[in-house]
Protein backbone atom coordinates (compact mmCIF):
# COMPACT_ATOMS: atom_id res chain seq x y z
CA UNK A 1 0.00 0.00 0.00
CA UNK A 2 1.31 3.45 -0.91
CA UNK A 3 2.36 5.62 2.02
CA UNK A 4 2.40 9.38 2.29
CA UNK A 5 3.52 11.87 4.95
CA UNK A 6 1.11 13.41 7.44
CA UNK A 7 1.13 16.53 9.63
CA UNK A 8 3.65 16.47 12.46
CA UNK A 9 2.57 15.54 15.99
CA UNK A 10 3.74 17.91 18.73
CA UNK A 11 4.28 15.99 21.97
CA UNK A 12 6.14 16.81 25.20
CA UNK A 13 9.07 14.60 24.12
CA UNK A 14 9.41 16.26 20.70
CA UNK A 15 7.81 16.75 17.31
CA UNK A 16 7.23 13.59 15.27
CA UNK A 17 6.63 13.31 11.54
CA UNK A 18 5.10 10.01 10.51
CA UNK A 19 3.35 8.61 7.45
CA UNK A 20 0.17 6.74 6.57
CA UNK A 21 0.10 3.11 5.47
CA UNK A 22 -2.38 0.25 5.80
CA UNK A 23 -5.13 2.63 6.87
CA UNK A 24 -3.14 3.93 9.83
CA UNK A 25 -0.75 6.69 10.77
CA UNK A 26 2.64 5.11 11.52
CA UNK A 27 5.34 6.54 13.79
CA UNK A 28 8.14 3.95 13.96
CA UNK A 29 11.50 4.22 15.68
CA UNK A 30 10.93 6.84 18.40
CA UNK A 31 13.64 6.81 21.04
CA UNK A 32 12.17 6.91 24.55
CA UNK A 33 15.38 6.42 26.58
CA UNK A 34 19.11 5.77 26.39
CA UNK A 35 21.35 3.62 28.55
CA UNK A 36 24.92 2.81 29.39
CA UNK A 37 25.73 -0.88 29.42
CA UNK A 38 24.21 -2.66 32.45
CA UNK A 39 22.78 0.63 33.70
CA UNK A 40 19.24 1.92 34.13
CA UNK A 41 17.47 3.65 31.23
CA UNK A 42 17.58 7.45 31.13
CA UNK A 43 14.55 9.25 29.61
CA UNK A 44 15.22 10.81 26.21
CA UNK A 45 13.69 13.93 24.65
CA UNK A 46 14.08 15.27 21.14
CA UNK A 47 13.62 18.81 22.42
CA UNK A 48 12.75 21.32 19.73
CA UNK A 49 13.96 19.14 16.85
CA UNK A 50 11.57 17.31 14.54
CA UNK A 51 12.05 13.56 14.31
CA UNK A 52 11.31 11.87 11.00
CA UNK A 53 9.63 8.56 11.83
CA UNK A 54 10.44 6.66 8.65
CA UNK A 55 12.61 3.74 9.78
CA UNK A 56 11.62 0.72 11.90
CA UNK A 57 13.18 0.57 15.35
CA UNK A 58 16.48 -1.34 15.44
CA UNK A 59 16.38 -4.65 17.28
CA UNK A 60 18.02 -5.24 20.66
CA UNK A 61 21.35 -7.08 20.51
CA UNK A 62 20.60 -10.79 20.10
CA UNK A 63 21.57 -14.10 18.52
CA UNK A 64 19.61 -16.32 16.16
CA UNK A 65 16.64 -18.21 17.59
CA UNK A 66 16.44 -21.71 16.10
CA UNK A 67 12.85 -22.13 17.28
CA UNK A 68 11.62 -18.85 15.80
CA UNK A 69 13.62 -19.47 12.64
CA UNK A 70 11.84 -22.81 12.24
CA UNK A 71 8.44 -21.29 12.94
CA UNK A 72 8.55 -17.89 11.27
CA UNK A 73 11.71 -17.84 9.15
CA UNK A 74 13.16 -14.84 11.03
CA UNK A 75 16.95 -14.45 11.04
CA UNK A 76 17.35 -12.11 14.00
CA UNK A 77 21.13 -12.15 13.76
CA UNK A 78 20.96 -10.49 10.32
CA UNK A 79 18.68 -7.61 11.35
CA UNK A 80 19.80 -4.09 12.38
CA UNK A 81 20.65 -4.16 16.09
CA UNK A 82 21.57 -1.55 18.67
CA UNK A 83 22.81 -2.00 22.22
CA UNK A 84 20.94 1.05 23.50
CA UNK A 85 17.74 -0.21 21.92
CA UNK A 86 15.15 1.86 23.80
CA UNK A 87 12.79 2.68 20.94
CA UNK A 88 9.06 2.44 20.53
CA UNK A 89 6.75 2.57 17.52
CA UNK A 90 3.18 3.85 17.36
CA UNK A 91 0.29 2.89 15.07
CA UNK A 92 -2.76 5.16 15.09
CA UNK A 93 -6.06 4.68 13.20
CA UNK A 94 -6.07 7.14 10.32
CA UNK A 95 -7.95 10.34 11.10
CA UNK A 96 -7.34 10.35 14.85
CA UNK A 97 -6.69 13.74 16.44
CA UNK A 98 -5.61 14.81 19.94
CA UNK A 99 -9.31 15.12 20.74
CA UNK A 100 -10.02 11.45 19.84
CA UNK A 101 -8.90 10.06 23.22
CA UNK A 102 -8.63 6.52 21.88
CA UNK A 103 -7.81 3.49 24.03
CA UNK A 104 -4.13 2.53 23.90
CA UNK A 105 -2.69 -0.99 23.71
CA UNK A 106 1.02 -1.37 24.52
CA UNK A 107 2.66 -4.53 23.15
CA UNK A 108 5.64 -6.36 24.66
CA UNK A 109 7.15 -9.04 22.41
CA UNK A 110 8.16 -12.50 23.55
CA UNK A 111 11.21 -14.59 22.70
CA UNK A 112 12.40 -16.14 26.00
CA UNK A 113 13.99 -12.81 26.92
CA UNK A 114 16.57 -13.64 24.23
CA UNK A 115 14.92 -12.51 21.01
CA UNK A 116 12.45 -10.08 19.51
CA UNK A 117 11.84 -6.48 18.57
CA UNK A 118 8.82 -4.20 18.47
CA UNK A 119 8.94 -3.74 14.69
CA UNK A 120 9.18 -7.39 13.79
CA UNK A 121 6.87 -7.59 10.72
CA UNK A 122 5.14 -10.54 12.40
CA UNK A 123 3.76 -8.04 14.96
CA UNK A 124 1.83 -5.90 12.49
CA UNK A 125 -0.06 -3.43 14.66
CA UNK A 126 -2.23 -2.11 11.81
CA UNK A 127 -5.07 -4.69 11.76
CA UNK A 128 -5.91 -4.27 15.45
CA UNK A 129 -5.72 -0.48 15.24
CA UNK A 130 -7.56 -0.11 11.93
CA UNK A 131 -10.40 -2.51 12.69
CA UNK A 132 -11.07 -1.49 16.28
CA UNK A 133 -10.23 2.18 16.70
CA UNK A 134 -7.39 1.73 19.18
CA UNK A 135 -3.81 2.98 19.21
CA UNK A 136 -1.20 0.21 19.36
CA UNK A 137 2.34 0.84 20.61
CA UNK A 138 5.27 -1.58 20.48
CA UNK A 139 8.12 -1.13 22.97
CA UNK A 140 11.70 -2.40 22.70
CA UNK A 141 13.62 -3.55 25.78
CA UNK A 142 17.10 -5.00 26.35
CA UNK A 143 17.47 -8.77 26.26
CA UNK A 144 19.57 -11.61 27.67
CA UNK A 145 22.96 -10.76 29.19
CA UNK A 146 22.53 -7.06 28.51
CA UNK A 147 19.03 -6.79 29.95
CA UNK A 148 18.41 -9.41 32.63
CA UNK A 149 21.58 -10.29 34.49
CA UNK A 150 23.68 -7.57 36.10
CA UNK A 151 24.24 -3.95 36.98
CA UNK A 152 27.49 -2.04 36.55
CA UNK A 153 28.64 -3.04 40.04
CA UNK A 154 28.29 -6.75 39.28
CA UNK A 155 25.08 -7.48 41.18
CA UNK A 156 21.74 -8.66 39.83
CA UNK A 157 19.64 -6.18 37.87
CA UNK A 158 16.35 -6.00 35.97
CA UNK A 159 17.35 -3.43 33.36
CA UNK A 160 15.20 -4.90 30.58
CA UNK A 161 12.18 -4.63 32.87
CA UNK A 162 13.13 -1.05 33.72
CA UNK A 163 13.27 -0.34 29.97
CA UNK A 164 9.74 -1.69 29.56
CA UNK A 165 8.48 0.51 32.40
CA UNK A 166 10.29 3.60 31.11
CA UNK A 167 8.70 3.10 27.70
CA UNK A 168 5.31 2.91 29.40
CA UNK A 169 6.04 6.17 31.19
CA UNK A 170 6.80 7.77 27.80
CA UNK A 171 3.45 6.54 26.49
CA UNK A 172 1.61 8.05 29.45
CA UNK A 173 3.32 11.39 29.02
CA UNK A 174 3.04 11.67 25.23
CA UNK A 175 0.27 9.51 23.78
CA UNK A 176 -2.45 12.17 24.13
CA UNK A 177 -0.73 14.16 21.37
CA UNK A 178 -1.23 11.18 19.04
CA UNK A 179 -4.93 10.88 19.90
CA UNK A 180 -4.65 8.42 22.76
CA UNK A 181 -6.17 8.38 26.23
CA UNK A 182 -3.45 7.88 28.87
CA UNK A 183 -6.12 6.84 31.38
CA UNK A 184 -7.09 3.86 29.18
CA UNK A 185 -3.80 2.05 28.60
CA UNK A 186 -3.75 -1.74 28.33
CA UNK A 187 -0.42 -3.57 28.46
CA UNK A 188 -0.28 -6.90 26.64
CA UNK A 189 2.32 -9.47 25.72
CA UNK A 190 2.90 -13.11 24.89
CA UNK A 191 5.38 -15.68 26.24
CA UNK A 192 8.28 -13.69 27.76
CA UNK A 193 6.28 -10.59 26.80
CA UNK A 194 3.35 -11.87 28.87
CA UNK A 195 5.78 -12.61 31.67
CA UNK A 196 7.08 -9.05 31.36
CA UNK A 197 3.52 -7.72 31.65
CA UNK A 198 3.06 -9.72 34.86
CA UNK A 199 6.35 -8.30 36.16
CA UNK A 200 5.28 -4.75 35.33
CA UNK A 201 2.13 -5.36 37.36
CA UNK A 202 4.19 -6.61 40.29
CA UNK A 203 6.77 -3.82 40.04
CA UNK A 204 7.05 -0.90 42.37
CA UNK A 205 5.58 2.37 41.15
CA UNK A 206 3.67 1.18 38.06
CA UNK A 207 0.03 1.37 39.17
CA UNK A 208 -0.75 4.66 37.47
CA UNK A 209 0.87 3.72 34.16
CA UNK A 210 -1.83 1.34 32.86
CA UNK A 211 -5.43 0.37 33.51
CA UNK A 212 -5.73 -3.19 32.16
CA UNK A 213 -3.44 -6.09 31.30
CA UNK A 214 -3.46 -9.06 28.93
CA UNK A 215 -1.10 -11.95 29.65
CA UNK A 216 -0.76 -14.58 26.91
CA UNK A 217 1.08 -17.88 27.41
CA UNK A 218 3.26 -16.80 30.31
CA UNK A 219 5.78 -19.56 31.18
CA UNK A 220 5.30 -18.96 34.90
CA UNK A 221 6.41 -22.50 35.66
CA UNK A 222 9.99 -21.54 34.81
CA UNK A 223 10.16 -19.18 37.81
CA UNK A 224 10.75 -21.95 40.33
CA UNK A 225 14.25 -22.82 41.64
CA UNK A 226 16.14 -20.24 39.58
CA UNK A 227 18.68 -19.10 42.18
CA UNK A 228 21.64 -21.37 41.44
CA UNK A 229 21.30 -21.00 37.69
CA UNK A 230 21.08 -17.21 37.89
CA UNK A 231 24.16 -17.05 40.14
CA UNK A 232 26.18 -19.12 37.68
CA UNK A 233 25.18 -16.83 34.80
CA UNK A 234 26.06 -13.73 36.81
CA UNK A 235 29.45 -15.16 37.76
CA UNK A 236 30.26 -15.98 34.14
CA UNK A 237 29.24 -12.55 32.91
CA UNK A 238 31.27 -10.85 35.66
CA UNK A 239 34.39 -12.47 34.23
CA UNK A 240 34.07 -10.13 31.25
CA UNK A 241 35.07 -6.47 31.54
CA UNK A 242 32.15 -4.04 31.53
CA UNK A 243 33.36 -2.56 28.24
CA UNK A 244 33.88 -5.87 26.43
CA UNK A 245 32.96 -5.75 22.72
CA UNK A 246 29.37 -6.73 21.98
CA UNK A 247 30.69 -9.66 19.94
CA UNK A 248 32.41 -11.03 23.04
CA UNK A 249 29.20 -10.72 25.07
CA UNK A 250 27.29 -12.62 22.40
CA UNK A 251 29.96 -15.33 22.43
CA UNK A 252 29.53 -15.61 26.21
CA UNK A 253 25.76 -15.78 25.82
CA UNK A 254 26.08 -18.56 23.26
CA UNK A 255 28.36 -20.52 25.61
CA UNK A 256 26.04 -20.01 28.58
CA UNK A 257 22.90 -21.09 26.73
CA UNK A 258 24.66 -24.12 25.29
CA UNK A 259 25.82 -25.40 28.69
CA UNK A 260 22.80 -25.15 30.97
CA UNK A 261 23.09 -27.97 33.49
CA UNK A 262 19.91 -27.37 35.51
CA UNK A 263 17.34 -30.15 35.27
CA UNK A 264 14.22 -28.26 36.36
CA UNK A 265 11.76 -26.12 34.44
CA UNK A 266 13.88 -22.98 34.91
CA UNK A 267 16.26 -24.15 32.18
CA UNK A 268 13.51 -23.58 29.60
CA UNK A 269 13.86 -19.79 30.14
CA UNK A 270 17.31 -19.11 31.52
CA UNK A 271 17.06 -15.31 31.25
CA UNK A 272 14.25 -13.58 33.14
CA UNK A 273 13.67 -10.80 35.67
CA UNK A 274 14.92 -11.49 39.20
CA UNK A 275 12.45 -11.61 42.07
CA UNK A 276 13.52 -9.44 44.97
CA UNK A 277 15.64 -7.16 42.77
CA UNK A 278 14.34 -3.63 42.11
CA UNK A 279 11.64 -3.00 41.03
CA UNK A 280 10.27 -6.50 41.77
CA UNK A 281 9.21 -7.71 45.21
CA UNK A 282 10.64 -10.88 46.72
CA UNK A 283 8.59 -14.02 46.06
CA UNK A 284 7.20 -14.01 49.59
CA UNK A 285 6.01 -10.40 49.11
CA UNK A 286 4.11 -10.99 45.85
CA UNK A 287 0.80 -11.60 47.63
CA UNK A 288 1.03 -8.27 49.40
CA UNK A 289 1.74 -6.53 46.09
CA UNK A 290 -1.19 -8.27 44.37
CA UNK A 291 -3.54 -7.07 47.10
CA UNK A 292 -2.57 -3.55 46.07
CA UNK A 293 -2.73 -4.14 42.31
CA UNK A 294 -5.60 -6.53 41.65
CA UNK A 295 -8.59 -4.38 42.67
CA UNK A 296 -7.45 -1.60 40.32
CA UNK A 297 -6.50 -3.49 37.16
CA UNK A 298 -8.66 -5.82 35.06
CA UNK A 299 -6.84 -8.89 33.77
CA UNK A 300 -7.28 -11.07 30.69
CA UNK A 301 -5.03 -14.12 30.94
CA UNK A 302 -4.77 -17.53 29.33
CA UNK A 303 -2.84 -20.20 27.49
CA UNK A 304 -2.95 -22.25 24.32
CA UNK A 305 -4.21 -25.82 24.40
CA UNK A 306 -0.96 -27.36 23.11
CA UNK A 307 1.66 -24.77 24.12
CA UNK A 308 4.76 -26.93 23.78
CA UNK A 309 3.76 -28.26 20.36
CA UNK A 310 5.55 -25.33 18.72
CA UNK A 311 8.88 -26.48 20.15
CA UNK A 312 8.50 -29.71 18.17
CA UNK A 313 8.16 -27.87 14.87
CA UNK A 314 10.80 -28.96 12.39
CA UNK A 315 11.70 -32.15 14.32
CA UNK A 316 11.33 -35.11 11.99
CA UNK A 317 10.74 -37.70 14.70
CA UNK A 318 7.94 -35.60 16.20
CA UNK A 319 6.29 -35.22 12.79
CA UNK A 320 6.55 -38.96 12.21
CA UNK A 321 5.00 -39.82 15.58
CA UNK A 322 2.27 -37.23 15.14
CA UNK A 323 1.30 -38.39 11.66
CA UNK A 324 0.76 -42.00 12.76
CA UNK A 325 -2.57 -42.61 14.49
CA UNK A 326 -0.95 -45.43 16.52
CA UNK A 327 1.81 -43.24 17.95
CA UNK A 328 0.23 -39.81 18.14
CA UNK A 329 -0.73 -40.44 21.76
CA UNK A 330 2.98 -40.31 22.66
CA UNK A 331 3.23 -36.77 21.37
CA UNK A 332 -0.01 -35.72 23.01
CA UNK A 333 1.02 -37.17 26.39
CA UNK A 334 4.31 -35.26 26.29
CA UNK A 335 2.61 -32.04 25.20
CA UNK A 336 -0.02 -32.27 27.92
CA UNK A 337 2.54 -32.90 30.64
CA UNK A 338 4.94 -30.10 29.64
CA UNK A 339 2.27 -27.56 28.73
CA UNK A 340 0.53 -28.15 32.06
CA UNK A 341 3.77 -27.76 34.07
CA UNK A 342 5.21 -24.70 32.34
CA UNK A 343 2.09 -22.79 31.27
CA UNK A 344 -1.41 -24.01 32.10
CA UNK A 345 -1.42 -24.82 35.81
CA UNK A 346 0.82 -21.90 36.90
CA UNK A 347 -1.36 -19.54 34.85
CA UNK A 348 -4.56 -20.86 36.44
CA UNK A 349 -2.97 -20.55 39.88
CA UNK A 350 -1.99 -16.93 39.21
CA UNK A 351 -5.48 -16.14 37.89
CA UNK A 352 -7.09 -17.64 41.00
CA UNK A 353 -4.70 -15.71 43.23
CA UNK A 354 -5.41 -12.46 41.38
CA UNK A 355 -9.15 -12.97 41.68
CA UNK A 356 -8.74 -13.87 45.33
CA UNK A 357 -7.08 -10.52 45.93
CA UNK A 358 -10.05 -8.67 44.45
CA UNK A 359 -9.14 -8.53 40.77
CA UNK A 360 -11.55 -9.00 37.87
CA UNK A 361 -10.11 -11.85 35.78
CA UNK A 362 -11.08 -13.34 32.43
CA UNK A 363 -9.36 -16.71 31.89
CA UNK A 364 -9.19 -18.10 28.35
CA UNK A 365 -8.06 -21.18 26.47
CA UNK A 366 -7.03 -20.99 22.81
CA UNK A 367 -7.47 -24.15 20.73
CA UNK A 368 -7.56 -23.20 17.00
CA UNK A 369 -6.47 -26.15 14.79
CA UNK A 370 -5.33 -28.18 17.79
CA UNK A 371 -6.35 -31.43 16.08
CA UNK A 372 -5.36 -30.46 12.55
CA UNK A 373 -1.62 -29.78 12.64
CA UNK A 374 1.44 -30.76 14.68
CA UNK A 375 1.79 -27.19 15.99
CA UNK A 376 -1.95 -26.46 16.08
CA UNK A 377 -2.83 -24.37 19.17
CA UNK A 378 0.89 -24.30 19.97
CA UNK A 379 2.93 -21.53 21.53
CA UNK A 380 2.78 -18.20 19.61
CA UNK A 381 0.33 -19.59 17.02
CA UNK A 382 -2.43 -17.22 18.18
CA UNK A 383 -0.21 -14.27 17.25
CA UNK A 384 -0.65 -15.02 13.55
CA UNK A 385 -4.36 -14.31 14.01
CA UNK A 386 -3.93 -11.47 16.48
CA UNK A 387 -1.59 -9.53 14.18
CA UNK A 388 -2.94 -10.70 10.82
CA UNK A 389 -0.24 -13.14 9.70
CA UNK A 390 1.84 -10.62 7.75
CA UNK A 391 4.68 -12.30 5.88
CA UNK A 392 4.21 -15.79 7.35
CA UNK A 393 2.90 -17.56 4.27
CA UNK A 394 5.07 -20.60 3.57
CA UNK A 395 6.50 -20.74 7.11
CA UNK A 396 5.77 -23.50 9.60
CA UNK A 397 3.56 -21.29 11.76
CA UNK A 398 1.26 -20.71 8.77
CA UNK A 399 0.38 -24.43 8.89
CA UNK A 400 -0.06 -24.47 5.12
CA UNK A 401 -2.59 -21.61 5.10
CA UNK A 402 -2.39 -18.35 3.10
CA UNK A 403 -1.80 -15.01 4.81
CA UNK A 404 -5.34 -13.92 3.94
CA UNK A 405 -6.76 -16.64 6.21
CA UNK A 406 -5.12 -15.13 9.29
CA UNK A 407 -6.11 -11.59 8.40
CA UNK A 408 -9.76 -12.58 7.93
CA UNK A 409 -10.22 -15.27 10.59
CA UNK A 410 -8.33 -13.26 13.17
CA UNK A 411 -10.90 -10.44 13.21
CA UNK A 412 -12.99 -11.89 16.08
CA UNK A 413 -9.89 -12.44 18.21
CA UNK A 414 -8.63 -8.92 17.57
CA UNK A 415 -12.06 -7.56 18.45
CA UNK A 416 -12.14 -9.40 21.78
CA UNK A 417 -8.70 -8.10 22.74
CA UNK A 418 -9.60 -4.53 21.71
CA UNK A 419 -12.99 -4.60 23.48
CA UNK A 420 -11.28 -5.70 26.67
CA UNK A 421 -8.87 -2.78 26.28
CA UNK A 422 -11.81 -0.42 25.87
CA UNK A 423 -14.16 -1.68 28.58
CA UNK A 424 -12.53 -4.42 30.67
CA UNK A 425 -15.27 -6.77 29.48
CA UNK A 426 -15.29 -9.72 27.07
CA UNK A 427 -17.69 -9.26 24.16
CA UNK A 428 -18.20 -13.01 23.68
CA UNK A 429 -17.62 -16.05 25.83
CA UNK A 430 -16.51 -18.14 22.90
CA UNK A 431 -15.16 -17.77 19.38
CA UNK A 432 -16.21 -20.94 17.62
CA UNK A 433 -13.27 -23.22 16.93
CA UNK A 434 -10.74 -20.77 18.36
CA UNK A 435 -11.07 -19.61 21.95
CA UNK A 436 -13.26 -19.98 25.01
CA UNK A 437 -13.45 -18.19 28.34
CA UNK A 438 -14.13 -19.57 31.80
Amino acid sequence: MTSHPIPAVHAPAGTFKGFTADGCAQFPGIRYATSERYDVPVPFSYGSTEHECTTPAPYPVQLCSTIELNLTGIHYENLPQEESCQYLSITVPEGATPESRLPVMVWYYGGSYRNGGCDNPFYDRSPIARENGVIVVGINYRLSLLGFVKNREGGFANNGLLDAIEGLRWVNANIAAFGGDPSRVTIFGESAGGDLVRCIMLSEGTDGLYRRAIIQSDPIGTWENRGEMERKILDELNELPVDAPVERILEAQHAITDHVTEKGLARHMIFAPHAGVYPLPAKEEEGKRLREVAPRHDLLIGTNARETASYLGGKKIASALDSNVLTRWIIELYLHKMSKAVFTEPTRKFARCYAGHGGKVHLYSYFWRKDRHLIGAGHITELALLFGGKGIEGTLIAQGLPESTFLEQGKPLRRVWAEFAKTGEICTKRIEGMIKFE
